[in-house]
């Protein structure tokens, strides 16, 4: 394995910043003055990250952090002034920056060998004061206007690096950001996502690239036998079958998307709890048939990687590999407290705009770097760390990652402190990825 080339290989945040250009970029933007006479733009992002760890939001608790960094008395109201549109475009370049990053493979087993990248695409919520709610509407509610941000990410699992993020309101769909992933394909990349991205149109778009795809089936698709082009009866298919069916089918009336159907039965209670939910939903949308019921009995794939690629059991725990980026959404909210520091006075787009980039620039400059060194350490001796531990571990201890020149004995305890605990009666995420062999 090639030696670790992370953005930290200098053990000091604001090195980072100086091969980013920031201060430069900050002028050329306008986000900042022609000479900062009290503080500079990285001075405003780096004591967000420090503000994030105290869990309450202030202006003047922000240029209380500014003031710690700079040795010099700073008002809220200079902090206020200068989170503009020219700071949030500096903040989303920089995030632009990051994404471009080199790493050493997080993710390096059998399971994912064939794929250059594979990436996992989710979607978090956030939040958010009701002044907001023509801007970032929430969900509908008898109670008034709710306002909710929603995170569009896309996690690069074999580069350990986020790759993507979108800000959008509650009420714009997943599936009206699946094809963006197209753009950045390339040959033998892989897409995992769940049903929200389920558009056949955009996995078309991913097979013509030469890549691949991994979703749960929709129900509702019409399938195809792939010789006879005639339509399947999926349900008497799987009580003749009487277990796993591994077929090549065509899906969707006009697309005719070829690809691989694989069903493998749940156990019983497995799908009598499926079912009891469904039933619970009271939507008139879900007018759920005796048919869908039936097939809650199974978990359905499809994709385009072929069986001398990827066997059913590799395509089961391929798919369960989206928990990985689920964890990482729990650990900015409930460990970075990102959930938190929405403040709900003197609020506006521009700057909810600026505390979730800067935010999401921490996660990939700060977060997951540490948190992929510390797992380097462990990872031959099968020690595996915790990505929610870790955000603790960093979100206690900002000051120290921010102002330290030397990160090595920070790391060391990560690895010490932040395992996983060992249990025999289940697997963690990490183990899970790197430990399985065909």
């Amino acid at each position: 394995m090639q030696a670790n080339r992370t953005p930290l290989s200098n053990d000091n945040i604001r090195q980072i910043f100086g091969r980013y250009q920031a201060k430069s970029l900050a002028k050329k933007i306008g986000a900042s003055q022609r000479k900062d006479r009290k503080f500079s733009v990285v001075d405003i992002i780096i004591s967000y990250w420090q503000l994030l760890s105290v869990g309450e939001f202030s202006y003047d608790k922000w240029a209380t952090q500014i003031s710690i960094l700079t040795n010099k008395s700073i008002s809220g109201q200079a902090v206020w002034k200068r989170i503009g549109p020219e700071m949030v475009e500096l903040i989303k370049q920089l995030l632009q920056k990051s994404f471009k990053q080199k790493y050493d493979t997080l993710i390096d087993s059998a399971l994912f060998q064939f794929f250059p990248n594979v990436y996992i695409q989710d979607a978090t919520h956030f939040g958010l004061p009701r002044s907001l709610s023509s801007i970032f509407p929430g969900s509908y509610s008898k109670f008034g206007k709710a306002a909710t941000a929603k995170i569009q990410a896309v996690f690069n699992i074999r580069r350990g690096i986020f790759s993507g993020f979108e800000l959008a309101s509650f009420r714009d769909n997943d599936q009206k950001d699946a094809n963006r992933i197209t753009k950045n394909l390339k040959e033998k990349d892989l897409v995992i996502r769940d049903l929200g991205y389920f558009v056949l149109k955009v996995f078309s778009n991913i097979a013509k690239q030469r890549a691949f795809f991994l979703s749960r089936f929709r129900f509702g698709v019409i399938v195809f036998d792939k010789e006879t082009i005639k339509p399947l009866d999926l349900q008497k298919l799987l009580k003749k079958k009487k277990g796993i069916v591994d077929i090549h089918v065509k899906l969707g009336r006009e697309e005719k998307l070829n690809c691989r159907l694989v069903a493998v039965p749940v156990p019983e209670d497995v799908a009598n709890k499926r079912k009891r939910k469904a039933k619970k939903d009271r939507s008139k949308k879900a007018n759920h048939s005796k048919e869908y019921l039936n097939l809650l009995g199974y978990t359905i794939y499809i994709t385009n990687v072929s069986q001398d690629i990827w066997s059913i059991e590799q395509i089961e725990k391929a798919y369960r590999s989206r928990w990985y980026i689920e964890i990482l959404f729990k650990g900015w909210k409930s460990n970075l407290n990102m959930k938190i520091t929405i403040p709900k006075r003197y609020i506006n787009q521009q700057r909810v705009e600026f505390f979730f980039y800067a935010s999401l620039l921490m996660v990939n400059l700060l977060v997951i770097p540490i948190f992929f060194r510390a797992q380097k350490c462990g990872i031959k001796k099968k020690q595996y760390i915790s990505i929610l531990k870790t955000c603790a571990y960093i979100s206690q201890n900002m000051g120290l990652f921010i102002n330290s020149k030397k990160w090595n004995y920070l790391i060391e305890h990560i690895h010490y402190s932040c395992m996983y605990e060992s249990r025999n009666d289940r697997i963690n995420s990490i183990a899970h990825l790197v430990d399985f062999t065909p």
